[in-house]
Parts: C-alpha cells; sequence; structure tokens
C-alpha cells in the first residue's frame, strides 16, 4: 500500500543492525512548509533513508517520453541530506496494473511491453546514485496476481528481465518486487517464484483478519519468523508494517503500542536476517486522502476505510496516539543496541 510520494524514512543505526523507519508524512492538509512537519519529526529521532514510489504510468506517460524528474529529485536532492533512497517502480500496485495507458490490456511479457520496461529501466539505472541500494520493481504484486493467476510467469518475466537489465549497469544495486506477508503465507508458491531470480526478499505487513478485523498481537513473533524463512536466506525488507487502531475492527490505541513493542522483540530475534522494517505511517491520511485511496483500490468499504484512517501513530491533526510514544522509545533503545 505505498502512497506516491510518501516521504519513508529509516534510521542510521549501528553496522549489522537492521534499519528501522517510519513512513514520514505530515499531518493532513499540510501545505507548504508543513509539509516537512513528519520530515522533521522522523530527522529528529536519527532517520536517514527514504523510500521514494513512482508508477511506470507516471515516469512513461506516452510512448517512449519519460518524466523523471520527481525520481531524480529524490535521487539526487536526498543524498544532499544524508538520506539513502530505497525506490520502488510500481509495475503493479496492490491491486492494481500501472503501465503506462497503452500498454495498460497487453500481455505483461509482450514483446513491446518488455522492449518498453527495458528501456525505462535502462533510463532509471543513469540516475542511480551511490546512495540508492535497493530498487523493487513492482508493488504488493502478489495482491492483483491472486486474482489474475494466469499473469505470474508472464510477469515473473519480466520483473526477472527488469532484474538482468538493472544489475547489467549497476552490479552494486539490490533488486526486488515488494509482495505482502499474507501472500508469503496463503500463496508461497507464487511469491517464491516472484523471488527467485530476486537479490533481497521484500514485504509488506499488515496483521488483519476477515473483513480488515485485525489479528491478535501475540501473532507477531510466529509471522515475523514466516517472513525471515520465506527470504530463503536473502536480506528481509520489510517495506511497510502497519496496525489499524480502529475500534470497529477491533483494535485501540493501546493495541497498536502493543503491536510496535511486539514487532520491535521480534525483530530483535532477527536482527542478523533483515535488512530494514519500516512502519507505517506516522499520520493518520485525514478524509480527502482516504476517499481517494479508497477509490484508487476500488473497495468502498466501511471496514476498508476504518484501516486505511486509523494505520498513523499519530492522529492526521498531529495528535499522538499511545503507538507513538511506543515506537520514540523503542527507536532511542534500538539505536542504543537494545531491541527490548
Amino acid at each position: 500500500m505505498l502512497v506516491p510520494c510518501l516521504l519513508t524514512f529509516t534510521l542510521a543505526l549501528a553496522p549489522g543492525r537492521p534499519l528501522v523507519g517510519v513512513a514520514a508524512n505530515p499531518p493532513a492538509g499540510s501545505t507548504g512548509a508543513q509539509f516537512l512537519v513528519g520530515v522533521r519529526d522522523a530527522q529528529r529521532m536519527g532517520c536517514r533513508l527514504m523510500t521514494s514510489s513512482h508508477k511506470w504510468s507516471e515516469l512513461e506517460p506516452k510512448p517512449g517520453e519519460y518524466v523523471l524528474k520527481p525520481l531524480e529529485d529524490a535521487l539526487n536532492g536526498l543524498p544532499l541530506f544524508g538520506f539513502t533512497v530505497a525506490l520502488t517502480i510500481q509495475t503493479l500496485d496492490t491491486n492494481n496494473r500501472t503501465l503506462p495507458p497503452d500498454l495498460m490490456e497487453k500481455p505483461l511479457d509482450s514483446p513491446e511491453v518488455r522492449s518498453r520496461f527495458d528501456a525505462l529501466v535502462r533510463k532509471i539505472a543513469a540516475k542511480l546514485g551511490k546512495r540508492c541500494p535497493w530498487v523493487m520493481l513492482a508493488n504488493e504484486a502478489d495482491v492483483y496476481l491472486a486474482t489474475h493467476p494466469s499473469e505470474l510467469e508472464p510477469f515473473c518475466t519480466l520483473m526477472d528481465q527488469g532484474r538482468r537489465t538493472l544489475r547489467a549497469a549497476r552490479p552494486d544495486i539490490l533488486v526486488g518486487v515488494t509482495c505482502t506477508h499474507d501472500g508469503l503465507r496463503d500463496r508461497p508458491a507464487a511469491v517464491g517464484r516472484m523471488n527467485r531470480e530476486m537479490d533481497v526478499c521484500t514485504l509488506t505487513y499488515y496483521p488483519l483478519g476477515p473483513g480488515f478485523g485485525v489479528r491478535p498481537v501475540g501473532d507477531v513473533p510466529a509471522d515475523m519468523a514466516r517472513m525471515v524463512r520465506g527470504a530463503g536466506g536473502k536480506p528481509l525488507l520489510i517495506q511497510e508494517i502497519g496496525y489499524p487502531a480502529a475500534e470497529l475492527l477491533g483494535s485501540s490505541g493501546a493495541k497498536q503500542a502493543a503491536f510496535v513493542d511486539a514487532v520491535f522483540d521480534a525483530a530483535e530475534r532477527h536482527a542478523s536476517a533483515i535488512a530494514g522494517l519500516c512502519f507505517f505511517i506516522l499520520h493518520d491520511f485525514g478524509d480527502k486522502l482516504t476517499d481517494e485511496l479508497l477509490s484508487y483500490y476500488r473497495l468502498p468499504d466501511p471496514r476498508f476505510r476504518a484501516y486505511l484512517a486509523t494505520l498513523g501513530l499519530k492522529e492526521a491533526d498531529g495528535k499522538p496516539r499511545p503507538a507513538y510514544e511506543r515506537f520514540e522509545a523503542r527507536v532511542a533503545r534500538w539505536l542504543k543496541g537494545g531491541g527490548a
């Protein structure tokens, strides 16, 4: 559920320990200088890495016509401030295809799609600096493919080619395809196929049950162990970690805070296998953006809305939830080398 242009920072830690971060979006309705409120908050806690996400359709709105300035701004500007950048190119984004309009209905392994994606990847490879160690070629791809299973192998063909092209230009870059924890649990063969040729295993983690109700916080240790096993010895990057606070979903501010503690405890036990983990999000989205996301995901469900609208460690107006205080305290300990 990576939102375009959302600023995601991770914390600079001692070598050998996972990076920890939070998606540092601003309070709802922020404009201009207010947009930096979330950024400053993350920086105050020691944040030094940003995740930058871009849809293929935005990068190439017309055949062979590239709009790369937003991507370049992230890749060139952020390192000047000491940030490292993790880049996601959204070919698939959760339940959406995000290809250019003229390619939207074409098979993912068609010569035209492969040629155009290859050209895009080469363009992007030329923009990557030394402060961009990870590039993901899709976001939560398993969600789309669960309802389009015949496209799995064509998608993997496209991704594997994209990885080869990128690695040929930049052998130092680790390439991945972001999937979900639930996909790893419920469709391990498909997720395994997507990761077979990749360098990093990248997942999102939202422990939800039917109807978007929260699962027990006590499930976190087993879920974390499953993600580590699923990585198969490759670095594990948990791109998003979220737990809504909505009472409608069986949650609360206290449960969300307990979830934060549980994730840090579990990550400490698997520290050597995890490259990074990023909590999602700093502030609730607010009504306007939540409604836009409901339309984008085509899920006009009150329970889905409650999920999207209460993921923040703070409320939309900036009021901290208990989870924010827990996150701040756990980060401080993490930076000192203590997880529990």
